[in-house]
């Protein structure tokens, strides 16, 4: 049975944090025709089922009273959950409920655990396990990858993926990697790495950094099937647990790396969905609609004898977005360069660049051609001379480029984060840009002190 649950955004209800703070959430949606939350279509099987007074919940607030009385119970009998303070909270009160840290009895609220010294077992000491981990890696797999989350995105994009100005700072998975170990490797800055294990196989933008560790390069989690399906980094993981807490070891994994070899690289943007055919791609929501990164280790000239054409070409851009034939076109077949802009009233509704080494090109100046009336330098990929290069987004919640910042620091010499938030406002809403902000500067400081 699957009955249309609820999104996250429109559920009304309470989460807990792994801090133990729980917090009412209340709904931003409606939920949509006939989507129930999740509560109600339980309870409407268990009514089914025979509980039919068990199961009678009128909502959320009844269902909280249960689980607080219910709490009581299990810390009656050595629980450390136990919230039962809040067995007679009244719909009202439930409805203005503001954070709260669990436990909440007539005994204690909230606090630190084990801040005194006292655990739960019998004698209160702690029992600790060693716990050893393997001292090296097998030479097949002689990487230590490291995964985790970025700023901008949540999980597995189930909050994020549809906002553009998420996306705007890093649209694609990656892997970065130490300077040294990417020489060693033939890796360079842009192109694709290929990375491998016994588990998995996933393909990552190279991104070359000294913020990890040689032999420890790092690869964000949040990419899907439906975002960047040769990019899951979930994939390289194995179901490893700990044998004593359960714990998965869903952070790192053993793995090879080596360079994925690309015959051509793009990008593309349009204003309606983009569905890719091709070794590599990696889809992100724009203001306007979509963009894609793409790569393939084929191009439209395997099918016919000879070496890719503008025709080939022209028909495989065509087929991506699900157009007639492009209206304008700018293509060098001797140096691999093929570019394609697809107009409707005169207005930009697609474009494709492709290229035989990463497409170079503005992405945020090319975010901003769709649905805009076309201008000859379209194909060009950069803004006019007279239009400054914001560059990649540094500043997501208002839309500040790395280039603004890093014109900011050069020609007006504002050399701390708070000159630059007090100039371009980088940095001044939710904080979380400031760290890339001073790596901006750190970078100009010795081109400064060489200068001078």
């Amino acid at each position: 049975v699957l009955p249309p649950a609820a999104g996250w955004g429109e559920k009304d209800g309470t989460v807990t944090n792994s801090d133990r703070t729980i917090s009412r959430q209340r709904a931003a949606l409606a939920p949509p025709g006939q989507a129930r939350p999740d509560w109600w279509a339980l309870a409407q099987v268990g009514r089914r089922l025979g509980g039919e007074a068990a199961f009678r919940w009128p909502n959320p607030a009844a269902i909280w009273r249960e689980h607080a009385v219910l709490s009581g119970v299990a810390g009656f009998l050595g629980s450390d959950f136990d919230i039962s303070d809040h067995a007679s909270l009244t719909d009202d009160a439930y409805a203005t409920l503001t954070p709260v840290t669990w436990p909440l009895n007539p005994r204690r609220s909230g606090g630190r655990f084990f801040a005194d010294g006292q655990f739960h077992t019998p004698d209160g000491r702690a029992r600790m396990i060693a716990v050893t981990l393997p001292a090296t890696l097998p030479q097949t797999h002689p990487f230590r990858l490291n995964t985790g989350r970025i700023r901008d995105q949540w999980h597995t994009m189930s909050r994020t993926g549809q906002a553009a100005r998420l996306s705007a700072h890093l649209a694609e998975p990656y892997l970065e990697i130490h300077p040294k170990d990417a020489a060693r490797l033939g890796l360079a800055p842009a192109t694709l790495a290929e990375v491998t294990n016994d588990h998995g196989r996933a393909l990552l933008r190279v991104l070359l950094s000294d913020r990890v560790a040689e032999g420890h390069p790092f690869a964000p989690i949040h990419w899907t099937g439906t975002s960047a399906p040769s990019g899951l980094v979930n994939a390289l993981v194995p179901g490893t647990t700990d044998p004593h807490s359960g714990q998965p070891a869903s952070k790192s994994a053993p793995v090879a790396i080596r360079p994925f070899k690309a015959r051509w690289y793009g990008y593309a943007i349009a204003a309606d969905a983009i569905h890719p055919d091709c070794a590599y791609w990696a889809r992100a929501r724009l203001a306007g609609g979509w963009q894609a990164e793409l790569a393939g280790d084929q191009t439209p000239g395997d099918q016919t004898p000879g070496d890719p054409t503008p025709d080939n070409w022209a028909t495989a851009a065509a087929r991506l977005f699900a157009l007639p034939a492009p209206a304008l076109s700018v293509c060098d077949p001797a140096r691999g360069t093929y570019r394609f802009g697809f107009l409707q009233n005169g207005r930009v509704t697609a474009a494709l660049f492709i290229a035989p080494t990463p497409v170079a090109l503005s992405r945020s100046h090319m975010a901003t051609t769709l649905g805009n009336i076309t201008d000859p330098a379209l194909l060009s990929g950069w803004p006019e001379a007279c239009r400054p290069d914001p560059g990649p987004i540094v500043g997501a919640c208002l839309n500040v480029g790395a280039a603004t910042i890093a014109r900011a620091i050069a020609d007006q010499g504002l050399m701390t984060v708070d000159a630059i938030g007090h100039a371009l406002r980088a940095g001044t809403n939710c904080g979380s840009c400031r760290p890339e902000t001073a790596q901006l500067i750190a970078r100009h400081i010795p081109l400064r002190e060489a200068a001078e």
